[in-house]
Protein backbone atom coordinates (compact mmCIF):
# COMPACT_ATOMS: atom_id res chain seq x y z
CA UNK A 1 0.00 0.00 0.00
CA UNK A 2 2.80 2.41 0.89
CA UNK A 3 4.53 1.86 -2.46
CA UNK A 4 1.29 2.54 -4.33
CA UNK A 5 0.79 5.78 -2.39
CA UNK A 6 4.27 6.87 -3.48
CA UNK A 7 3.56 5.91 -7.10
CA UNK A 8 0.27 7.79 -7.18
CA UNK A 9 1.70 10.99 -5.70
CA UNK A 10 2.61 13.22 -8.67
CA UNK A 11 5.22 15.00 -6.56
CA UNK A 12 7.34 11.85 -6.95
CA UNK A 13 7.09 11.66 -10.76
CA UNK A 14 8.86 10.48 -12.81
CA UNK A 15 9.27 7.17 -11.00
CA UNK A 16 11.46 4.17 -11.77
CA UNK A 17 10.19 0.97 -10.19
CA UNK A 18 13.05 -1.37 -9.45
CA UNK A 19 13.78 -4.14 -6.96
CA UNK A 20 17.24 -5.53 -6.37
CA UNK A 21 15.79 -8.82 -5.11
CA UNK A 22 14.09 -9.92 -8.32
CA UNK A 23 11.17 -9.50 -10.67
CA UNK A 24 8.39 -10.71 -8.44
CA UNK A 25 8.08 -7.77 -6.06
CA UNK A 26 8.25 -5.31 -8.94
CA UNK A 27 5.70 -7.34 -10.91
CA UNK A 28 3.28 -7.41 -7.98
CA UNK A 29 3.62 -3.67 -7.38
CA UNK A 30 3.07 -2.88 -11.06
CA UNK A 31 0.15 -5.32 -11.24
CA UNK A 32 -1.57 -3.66 -8.27
CA UNK A 33 -0.81 -0.25 -9.77
CA UNK A 34 -2.46 -1.33 -13.03
CA UNK A 35 -5.54 -2.40 -11.04
CA UNK A 36 -5.63 1.13 -9.60
CA UNK A 37 -5.57 2.40 -13.19
CA UNK A 38 -8.62 0.21 -13.98
CA UNK A 39 -6.81 -2.12 -16.36
CA UNK A 40 -8.69 -5.32 -17.06
CA UNK A 41 -7.24 -8.23 -15.13
CA UNK A 42 -6.26 -10.20 -18.23
CA UNK A 43 -4.09 -7.28 -19.43
CA UNK A 44 -2.50 -6.97 -15.98
CA UNK A 45 -1.67 -10.69 -16.02
CA UNK A 46 -0.31 -10.53 -19.56
CA UNK A 47 2.03 -7.65 -18.66
CA UNK A 48 3.20 -9.47 -15.52
CA UNK A 49 3.85 -12.73 -17.42
CA UNK A 50 5.77 -10.94 -20.19
CA UNK A 51 7.93 -9.23 -17.62
CA UNK A 52 8.47 -12.24 -15.34
CA UNK A 53 8.98 -14.68 -18.21
CA UNK A 54 9.81 -18.21 -17.06
CA UNK A 55 9.89 -17.00 -13.43
CA UNK A 56 6.17 -16.15 -13.43
CA UNK A 57 4.49 -17.34 -10.22
CA UNK A 58 0.87 -18.35 -9.81
CA UNK A 59 0.99 -16.99 -6.25
CA UNK A 60 1.90 -13.53 -7.59
CA UNK A 61 -1.03 -13.61 -10.00
CA UNK A 62 -3.34 -14.65 -7.16
CA UNK A 63 -1.99 -11.83 -4.98
CA UNK A 64 -2.63 -9.28 -7.73
CA UNK A 65 -6.12 -10.64 -8.36
CA UNK A 66 -7.04 -10.63 -4.66
CA UNK A 67 -5.42 -7.27 -3.82
CA UNK A 68 -8.10 -4.98 -2.42
CA UNK A 69 -7.71 -1.49 -3.86
CA UNK A 70 -10.88 -0.14 -2.23
CA UNK A 71 -9.11 0.97 0.96
CA UNK A 72 -6.40 2.75 -1.00
CA UNK A 73 -8.94 4.37 -3.32
CA UNK A 74 -10.92 5.72 -0.38
CA UNK A 75 -7.75 7.28 0.99
CA UNK A 76 -6.89 8.80 -2.39
CA UNK A 77 -10.37 10.13 -3.13
CA UNK A 78 -9.76 12.82 -0.54
CA UNK A 79 -6.66 14.01 -2.41
CA UNK A 80 -7.09 16.17 -5.51
CA UNK A 81 -4.23 16.77 -7.92
CA UNK A 82 -4.41 20.05 -9.80
CA UNK A 83 -2.14 22.10 -12.00
CA UNK A 84 -1.54 25.57 -10.66
CA UNK A 85 -1.12 28.66 -12.82
CA UNK A 86 0.31 29.06 -16.31
CA UNK A 87 3.58 27.36 -15.39
CA UNK A 88 1.70 24.05 -15.00
CA UNK A 89 3.52 23.27 -11.75
CA UNK A 90 2.03 20.28 -10.04
CA UNK A 91 0.66 20.84 -6.60
CA UNK A 92 -0.90 18.32 -4.27
CA UNK A 93 -4.13 19.76 -2.92
CA UNK A 94 -6.43 18.35 -0.29
CA UNK A 95 -10.20 18.42 -0.38
CA UNK A 96 -11.50 21.86 0.60
CA UNK A 97 -8.28 23.64 -0.36
CA UNK A 98 -8.43 26.09 -3.27
CA UNK A 99 -5.86 27.56 -5.65
CA UNK A 100 -7.33 31.02 -5.27
CA UNK A 101 -5.34 33.44 -3.17
CA UNK A 102 -7.23 35.38 -0.51
CA UNK A 103 -8.21 38.91 -1.59
CA UNK A 104 -5.50 41.45 -0.92
CA UNK A 105 -6.54 44.29 1.34
CA UNK A 106 -5.47 47.73 0.23
CA UNK A 107 -6.05 51.08 1.83
CA UNK A 108 -6.94 54.27 -0.01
Amino acid sequence: MEVLKILLDVRNHPVLIHCKRGKHRTGCVVGCFRKMQNWCLSSVFEEYQRYAGAKSRTTDLTFIEMFDIINLRQCLYSIIYQYQGASKKRKLMYQGETTQKPPRLTSF
